[in-house]
């Protein structure tokens, strides 16, 4: 019974981490026709309208924000590769 109620604190505390409930940040590219501003500060997590696109892996918590910078500037690290295809996915909406 111990194992069963510690694994599920575990998984509690990791799905806590992984939230994209809470103060965000929006790391990436900004669009003069979106909501979306580099650095925006979103309260209550990633806005709706971006939950399941490639902007919702740009937001961040500020405890993470410099490492998302850092990696956002050295290519072929994750944050550069979605920095990238959310501009890409930007010029096709805009066509």
């Amino acid at each position: 019974m111990v194992l069963f109620w510690l694994q599920r604190e575990m998984n509690m505390a990791k799905k806590r981490k992984t939230s994209n409930h809470g103060p965000l940040i929006y790391v990436g590219p900004g669009f003069r026709n979106s909501r979306l501003t580099t650095f925006g500060i979103f309260a209550d997590g990633v806005p709706r309208e971006f939950q399941g696109t490639i902007f919702a892996k740009l937001f961040v918590p500020a405890a993470r924000l410099n490492k998302a910078r850092a990696d956002i500037a050295h290519k072929g690290t994750a944050m550069h590769e979605f920095y990238q295809q959310a501009i890409e996915a930007h010029k096709k909406e805009e066509k």
